[in-house]
């Protein structure tokens, strides 16, 4: 059962090969959703693609984001992705991320749903946002990852609404 929609880039199929090409060299399974969102089985769940996350919401909520998302015009995003970096998740785990340099045009979008539904959470001024993979031996695999990462750039020219966890598109862009 879905809990969450979610707010989140549609990559074109190249910049998904640029982050899997990226991250092919690791051993081990990785999965994107996170330790804690009550799910059986992670992996299995695991079906939303790359991205990084504009907003998120309880289910409760997803014809009032519907009739939000569909006001709002989306600009095409040429997005920088510079580092590969760890921080702390639920339940002891630790997510490995791939930073994205600061854009403006990101950030105004993501302030036009921080004004409108006001999570401290997605308060632009101090969201840091990311494209992220979760596993427990995450420092290794960031050192892995590391070795041959180069900044890289990336553009979003679609938005999607997904309910998650299975992910399903329910509106885009």
């Amino acid at each position: 059962m879905n809990s969450r929609i979610t707010l989140i880039s549609i990559l074109e199929r190249r910049d998904i090969f640029k982050i899997e090409s990226l991250l092919y060299k690791v051993n081990n399974s990785l999965c994107k959703v996170p330790f804690g969102k009550k799910v059986e089985d992670r992996f299995v769940v695991d079906t939303l693609p790359y991205h990084f996350t504009i907003y998120s919401w309880s289910i409760e909520r997803e014809q009032e984001v519907i009739s939000f998302f569909e006001g709002i015009e989306f600009p095409k995003l040429k997005l920088k992705v510079n580092k590969v970096d760890i921080m702390s998740g639920n339940e002891n785990s630790y997510v490995l991320y791939l930073g994205i340099e600061k854009n403006p045009l990101l950030l105004q979008l993501q302030d036009i749903f921080y004004q409108q539904f006001g999570s401290e959470y997605y308060n632009p001024n101090h969201f840091e946002f990311h494209i992220t993979k979760d596993r427990e031996e995450i420092i290794r695999i960031k050192q892995q990852i590391e070795k041959e990462f180069q900044p890289f750039s990336l553009e979003v020219c679609q938005f999607g609404l997904y309910e998650i966890y299975p992910a399903k598109l329910v509106y885009h862009n």
